[in-house]
C-alpha cells in the first residue's frame, strides 16, 4: 500500500496536481494512524521530499506537518534525525501556503465529508496566522466566506473551521472583524447541521463576546424555528451569565434564561435546566470559596 502511495505521490508532483498529493498524505495519515509502519527506505523517500522545490510549491510543507508532526522517541536514531531536518524545512514553507490552495482544500474536504481534513485545513490557517500579532484579512475572509455557503453549512465537521478564531487567535482578531463576524455567524447559526457548530458559536458569542451585541444576538435565536440550533442558545445565556463583566448584561441574561423553561422542545428545556443548575453550582462555589478565604484571613 505505502509502495502504491509513493509512486501516486511522484505522480502528482510531476503533474503538479495539489489536490491528488494532498489526498495522498491525508491517506498515508490514516494508514499510520492505523497501525502501518514505515520502514528506513520508506522515511528516506518522504524525507527527501521536501528537498524537491516542485514539492513545496503544491503545498507539501504542509502535507509533511501533518503527517510527521509526531513523537520522535521511538523512532531509531539516523530516522529521527532525519525527519527533524526535513521538518524544519517544512515549517518554512508552510508559512507561504498560497490562499487559493487552502481555498480548495477546504471545498476538498466538505466534498470528502472527511473531518480529519477540515481539521487540517483549520490546523494550516492557524500555523499560518501565528506569527503575526493581528488576525491577516486575507485568512479572516478566507473562513468567513464559508459561512455564506450551503455546502459548508451542511457539512458535519464545519466547526473546525471556525474554532480557528478561538484556538489562540482570538486577541488577534481586530473589533471591526469581530462586529462582522458576529453579524455573519448570527444570519448562519440556524442554517448549520453539524451541532458542534452550533455548540461553539454559543460558546464563542456567550464566553468571547460576553457582551450587549452577543445577547441582542441570542435574543433572537431563541425564536428561530429549528429545535436543534435553538437547543444551543441556552448555553449561550449561561455563558453571559457566568463570564460577562456587566452585572445588569448577567441579570437580563438570567431571566431571557428563565423565559426560556416555558420553550415547546423538551430537547431545549433540558437545556435550560442544565444551565441553570450549572449556574447555581458555579455560585455555590463560588460562596464556599469566599467563606473558606475569609475565614482564613481572621485565623
Amino acid at each position: 500500500m505505502i509502495a502504491r502511495l509513493k509512486e501516486t505521490i511522484g505522480s502528482a508532483i510531476a503533474q503538479g496536481n495539489a489536490r491528488q498529493l494532498r489526498e495522498c498524505f491525508y491517506k498515508l495519515k490514516h494508514l499510520i494512524s492505523e497501525g502501518t509502519d514505515l520502514s528506513s527506505e520508506d522515511f528516506d523517500f518522504f524525507a527527501r521530499l521536501v528537498e524537491q522545490q516542485k514539492f513545496l510549491d503544491l503545498g507539501g510543507g504542509w502535507y509533511f506537518i501533518m503527517v510527521f508532526q509526531l513523537d520522535r522517541d521511538n523512532l531509531p536514531f539516523r530516522q529521527s534525525e532525519k525527519i527533524s531536518s526535513a521538518m524544519s524545512t517544512a515549517y518554512d514553507a508552510a508559512e507561504e501556503i498560497p490562499l487559493e490552495m487552502l481555498v480548495d482544500a477546504i471545498e476538498q474536504a466538505i466534498e470528502s465529508g472527511q473531518e480529519m481534513q477540515m481539521q487540517e485545513c483549520a490546523s494550516a490557517i492557524s500555523f499560518a496566522t501565528s506569527r503575526f500579532s493581528y488576525f491577516p484579512s486575507e485568512y479572516f475572509e478566507l473562513i468567513v466566506r464559508n459561512l455564506q455557503k450551503e455546502n459548508f453549512l451542511k457539512s458535519n465537521e464545519s466547526w473546525h473551521l471556525l474554532h480557528t478564531f478561538d484556538s489562540g487567535n482570538w486577541y488577534t482578531i481586530s473589533d471591526q472583524q469581530k462586529d462582522k463576524l458576529l453579524l455573519l455567524l448570527e444570519t448562519a447559526y440556524p442554517a448549520f447541521s453539524d451541532w458542534m457548530s452550533c455548540f461553539f458559536i454559543s460558546e464563542l458569542l456567550g464566553s468571547r463576546y460576553a457582551n450587549e451585541g452577543a445577547f441582542e444576538v441570542f435574543c433572537r435565536l431563541k425564536k428561530i424555528e429549528a429545535e436543534m440550533p435553538r437547543s444551543f442558545v441556552p448555553h449561550g445565556f449561561e455563558h453571559i451569565v457566568t463570564d460577562s463583566s456587566d452585572r445588569q448584561l448577567q441579570q437580563r441574561a438570567h431571566t431571557e434564561l428563565l423565559q426560556m423553561k416555558n420553550d415547546p422542545s423538551e430537547e431545549v428545556r433540558g437545556e435550560v435546566k442544565t444551565s441553570l443548575q450549572r449556574i447555581a453550582n458555579r455560585k455555590k462555589r463560588e460562596m464556599a470559596e469566599l467563606d473558606d478565604r475569609i475565614k482564613s484571613e481572621g485565623d
